[in-house]
């Protein structure tokens, strides 16, 4: 039975679709049903609209627009825009619909993506599983991620690991992939040039099978196939339809209970994945029971909403099948369970191919190709923007800091079992960075980029104090167990302008380990610094308190809304509270910029530390509390003193 599409639908699928590369996207306004009210009429008969109305719900409107009430839910304003559509050899093609709907007395909008695959009934894609509503095999899986593999070995150059020693311990499978033993590599027990894959998964709550002081000896001979997890099992599987006979798993290549053993490993992760030949990840399964390939009934589907359609065009003469994603499908693997995990942004940043087994299908990343099992194939470079793990070779030194910026968002979003791993789990990372820009690296940051590394901003929920890292610095953003932004008001706001100024400057910046950095303990930290400080009263206003970034009143100043809708002049958030007691801050100015939009009601905005003096120390030592941004026309520090300080 075909679906039917109202007049806009039918455009949008039917639109001819570009087969030439682009790096740039290309987006449109394009007509479709004007408001909520409209397209819920519509929706009864056309089965796209209804898969749109399916992607928002009232609650998410209600909580983006707390003041709206049920009965004028149906007044709210749509509007539409659509990517150029790309078509692929395979017959399939690919369209993104950004959608927004606006509320006439906000000024805010809420967004929401879809993406729109297509494949024309007679082509050769059409005639999968996964084309005819149904989940491909896993021998299908394992024969699509085999002609990935392939393709890549033999014409990707730049996706070839590099030569260099192995991981201490490899597991070895037989020829039927089920006599498994742990081997030593620095025994000499494998051969010269062997490839080996490496497994990205989620522990969960238990730890899986894994080699201890008392089974090492054991495993070296033979590791019990039916105690192994069905995660495992399966990536042995997929491995072996390559042809690779090691597997890196970490419960079982690092002896767990052994703290030496552990340490010099975690040491190594850069080395372990980036020599890895593939890397296979279970990106949907919460532990290592659930499988590479996750069971529906047990797959939570948020965030990767599908809806299949059949559908003919107007003309009636070309049948189509369609399938409707939420977001976009480029994106899907930073959607997965497994992104929500910390060990696994150096997993993915360092791995030259990984196949992301996720459902409703596989998805392929390699430096040449992002793949999709539906028929998709994007260029690396076409989709690099979208990984936020990935450094091009040709990036400028301000692109790459931009790169490691976005790399620590995310890794300060990401869940730990254990909170010490949130240092630990940096270190292959923090390797590869240094080593690709050559800077000094202090505590996830770097003496060349200081200023930037200290404007991070809290933007998540407060987290227990409890569950923070001890030792760690107030300075820096892995003090906050939690979300953080750099150089918000600036740089994630997209706020353009024409001069930028750092007004502080690093004077002296000293970390010590008492062993391997970033896997062993913290020492001593030093963070000297010379800029403009003055001491100022704020507070948070009653008022201000709900915005992203709380509003402050300065001093006795009242804000006066018959000047304007946000009529403060100040907005800050503090690091571990919402709001203090104390009211008088030390205020370090680091940056200001002047803004580049003509007639601008605020052409200067200025970022501030917020700090209070260290009651312990003897010198000039400051604790961070918060950041805050003064906006207007002429500078709040013009009086300010030119001090050193350290910060502590």
């Amino acid at each position: 039975m075909m679906d039917k599409l109202c007049q806009y639908c039918s455009g949008l699928v039917s639109l001819q679709p570009s087969l030439e590369a682009s790096n740039v996207d290309r987006s449109r306004t394009v007509d479709h049903q004007p408001n909520v009210e409209v397209l819920l009429q519509s929706a009864k008969d056309c089965s796209l609209c209804k898969a749109i109305q399916e992607f928002w719900s009232l609650d998410a409107l209600l909580k983006r627009f707390p003041d709206i009430k049920e009965e004028n839910f149906g007044s709210l304003e749509l509007s539409f825009d659509l990517h150029e559509p790309r078509s692929f050899d395979s017959g399939a093609s690919w369209r993104l619909l950004v959608g927004y709907i606006h509320a006439p007395w906000h000024a805010f909008m809420m967004t929401f993506k879809l993406t729109i695959t297509t494949c024309l009934l007679n082509s050769k894609v059409s005639q999968s599983s996964l084309w005819g509503g149904n989940d491909s095999s896993m021998e299908e899986k394992c024969a699509i991620i085999k002609s990935w593999f392939t393709e890549c070995v033999s014409h990707h150059a730049e996706c070839t690991p590099p030569t260099h020693q192995y991981p201490r311990r490899l597991v070895e499978m037989g020829t039927d992939g089920t006599n498994l033993r742990l081997v030593d590599t620095t025994k000499h027990e494998i051969g010269e040039k062997v490839r080996y894959a490496t497994l990205s998964y989620c522990w969960g709550p238990m730890r899986p099978l894994a080699t201890t002081k008392d089974n090492v000896e054991l495993f070296s001979n033979s590791i019990p196939v039916e105690f192994l997890p069905r995660t495992f099992h399966e990536s042995v599987a997929i491995i072996q339809q390559l042809g690779i006979r090691y597997i890196w798993i970490d419960s079982l290549c690092i002896i767990q209970d052994d703290l030496d053993d552990w340490t010099r490993e975690a040491a190594r992760m850069k080395d372990v994945y980036a020599g890895s030949s593939i890397t296979v990840s279970a990106s949907d399964a919460r532990d290592s029971t659930q499988g590479c390939f996750v069971d529906n009934h047990i797959f939570d589907s948020r965030g990767t909403h599908i809806a299949q359609l059949s559908i003919v065009t107007p003309n009636d003469d070309l049948g189509l099948l369609v399938r409707v994603h939420e977001g976009d499908i480029r994106r899907r693997a930073e959607t997965s369970v497994l992104s929500t995990r910390g060990w696994n942004l150096q997993e993915q940043l360092l791995s030259h191919r990984v196949v992301h087994c996720m459902l409703p299908e596989i998805h392929w990343k390699c430096h040449r190709n992002y793949n999709i099992e539906s028929g998709l194939c994007f260029s690396g470079r076409e989709v690099m923007r979208f990984w936020s793990n990935s450094m091009p070779a040709e990036a400028t030194t301000s692109e790459l800091h931009e790169i490691w910026c976005h790399w620590m968002e995310d890794y300060s979003q990401r869940n730990f079992t254990v909170t010490k791993d949130r240092i630990n789990a940096l270190a292959g990372i923090v390797q590869y960075y240094g080593q690709r820009t050559g800077h000094k690296h202090v505590l996830a940051c770097w003496e060349e980029t200081m200023m930037t590394e200290l404007l991070w901003t809290r933007t998540g929920k407060l987290i227990d104090p409890s569950l923070a890292l001890s030792g760690i610095p107030s300075w820096s953003w892995l003090s906050r167990t939690g979300e953080v932004y750099f150089d918000f008001w600036h740089r994630v706001t997209g706020t353009k302008y024409l001069d930028k100024v750092d007004h502080t400057n690093l004077v002296e910046a000293s970390v010590t380990w008492t062993g391997e950095p970033m896997v062993s303990d913290l020492g001593a930290t030093s963070l000297i610094v010379e800029g403009p400080i003055r001491q100022f009263r704020l507070r948070v206003d009653p008022k201000g308190r709900d915005y992203s970034q709380p509003y402050m009143n300065v001093g006795d100043e009242e804000p006066d809304f018959s000047k304007h809708p946000i009529p403060w002049r100040c907005a800050g958030q503090f690091d571990l509270e919402q709001e203090r007691e104390d009211d008088m801050f030390t205020c370090l100015l680091v940056r200001s910029v002047t803004s580049s939009v003509k007639d601008a009601v605020y052409s200067l905005q200025e970022t501030f530390l917020l700090l209070l003096p260290d009651p312990s120390s003897q010198d000039e030592a400051y604790r961070r509390v918060g950041i805050a941004m003064f906006r207007g026309n002429q500078t709040e520090f013009g009086s300010a003193e030119r001090k050193r300080i350290r910060l502590i």
